[in-house]
């Protein structure tokens, strides 16, 4: 067994050992025609599985939809770096538009590529725990490229320094092959199969590190098609150089697949799902009851009962006709609709409103707040490992030929590399809250002290520049002292009374 099997294999057991069959369940609620695919399962003669319940649907598509918004909002500007090496005070200001201007030629070549239609795709699987995303730039004239990669596509192994070895199996008609591979090398057997074009080939992708270097780890890659080499296998290189971005949400330890919110509800979901297909039997028994009515014959009940059919009873049993079965539907329907809100809120939705007065401003942006902080905080790991990733993939394209960084592959001062370390667009999330304490802290001034009072003891422009700060804010514009003491003085004249026509003159 070489390498590549060993490892393949190993991965494969740690998915079928941990999470397949929940991957399974979770398709089969989140998207309901799409658990087949855990199985290897294609084909137009695949039926989806029954479910009952489809608000888990529903809630799964506002989580991960709010939680690509969070990370990579596609209206806002959000590739951000620090330095990671200390920056003499006297350069912080060279160091800072230089970061800016990499970090603003990143966000060009992502927003050029179409990471914002296949990205929310990618974060389908945010609900199941483990989001991929394949990155590559085939040819030098074309912008960057992502695809989405569903979990079940994937087998991954942890290593003591995160998701290392990680295959991704995929099934293609042979037909597709050769534009798939146009430098492969076919063998006599894949050649046959390719020219005869029937049936699908399975293709394997294999990656992991290279540590020969301890400091310095390398990524290798293995190509594998119906388990033959093809030519393709080589040393990729060093961070960036690596397609295939894996990322986990709400990790766990030692394991490299998450535990996103579906996979962590499942018995909700199960619970949710009996409960509608329960309360649908009960309503078919009382809307068409079955009944008992006398006949010279044995009653058998040892199939159950189908409701609206008669079943004949023994002489003397039923001297008229009944109606037996039937239920009770009130309590179910009050039961589902306190594990719809239980789900819900595991998917980090908001409650719905009690009674009938809506909350004020401050009350809603307190609890958007909270939700959006009970979010992030399980994404902490996503963006580590697919968030930073995904920069540091379009940074290692863009400076190759062709690229918007070839002529600075690095950030360099005074001729040392300077380290930078993207920031997370969590933070901004996290630094609604700072802006939310102050606010708090300026109407409790204006409520003790009085608003003229609180004006005095709180500066406004400061304070005011200093929330656009911690916002992160492009568009509001404040203007500046001396045009306020302008408009203040215009405004005062404009006030001063008129001299009486009617006085005398001296």
């Amino acid at each position: 067994m070489d390498e590549f099997e060993r490892r393949f294999k190993a991965a494969k057991q740690e998915r079928a050992g941990r999470v397949e069959d929940d991957g399974y369940e979770v398709y089969k609620y989140c998207f309901n025609g799409r658990e087949d695919e855990w199985l290897g399962k294609y084909g137009k003669n695949r039926e989806p599985e029954e479910i009952f319940a489809d608000m888990v649907a529903d809630v799964a598509e506002d989580f991960y939809g709010d939680l690509f918004n969070t990370m990579t909002p596609e209206n806002q500007d959000w590739v951000e770096y620090e330095t990671g090496t200390a920056i003499p005070k006297e350069a912080e200001g060279q160091v800072a538009d230089l970061m800016n201007e990499r970090a603003a030629k990143i966000d060009r070549a992502i927003k050029a590529s179409n990471y914002y239609d296949e990205g929310p795709t990618a974060f389908q699987d945010a609900v199941f725990g483990t989001v991929a995303l394949w990155v590559e730039r085939y040819h030098l004239n074309q912008p960057i490229v992502c695809e989405a990669v569903p979990s079940s596509e994937l087998y991954l192994r942890l290593s003591p320094f995160g998701i290392d070895d990680r295959f991704r199996e995929v099934k293609y008609a042979y037909t597709d092959l050769e534009a798939l591979f146009p430098n492969a090398k076919w063998s006599k057997k894949l050649q046959d199969k390719i020219k005869a074009a029937k049936g699908s080939a399975t293709v394997v992708w294999g990656f992991w590190h290279d540590y020969t270097d301890p400091g310095n780890p390398i990524w290798l890659q293995r190509i594998r098609v119906d388990k033959e080499e093809i030519g393709l296998d080589e040393v990729l290189g060093e961070e960036g150089s690596m397609p295939l971005l894996v990322g986990r949400y709400n990790a766990v330890p030692r394991s490299p697949w998450g535990r996103g919110p579906a996979r962590r509800m499942l018995p909700t979901l199960r619970t949710l799902d009996s409960l509608v297909e329960m309360n649908l039997e009960s309503m078919d028994h009382t809307l068409d009851p079955s009944i008992i009515y006398p006949h010279d014959g044995m009653l058998d009940l040892s199939e159950g009962l189908e409701s609206g059919i008669g079943y004949p009873a023994m002489p003397g049993t039923a001297e008229s006709i009944r109606e037996i079965g039937g239920g009770n539907l009130d309590y179910g329907f009050f039961t589902e609709e306190r594990i719809e809100e239980r789900i819900r809120n595991g998917f980090y939705r908001d409650m719905q409103q009690r009674g009938k007065t809506p909350p004020s401003a401050s009350q809603y942006m307190g609890e958007e707040q909270k939700t959006v902080r009970r979010m992030a905080r399980p994404a902490g790991k996503l963006w580590s490992e697919l968030g930073v990733s995904l920069v540091k993939r379009v940074e290692y394209i863009e400076v190759q030929p062709g690229g918007s960084l070839v002529d600075s592959p690095f950030l360099m001062l005074d001729e040392n590399k300077v380290i930078l370390r993207p920031i997370s667009p969590l933070e901004r999330a996290q630094a609604r809250e700072e802006v939310i304490t102050a606010q708090g802290i300026m109407a409790t001034a204006q409520e003790s002290l009085g608003p003229e009072q609180a004006g005095l003891v709180i500066d406004g422009p400061k304070t005011m520049n200093n929330i656009k700060k911690v916002l992160k804010d492009k568009v509001v514009e404040f203007r500046s002292e001396d045009q306020i003491r302008e408009i203040m003085q215009m405004a005062q004249a404009q006030q001063q009374p008129m001299g009486d026509p009617n006085a005398q003159q001296g």
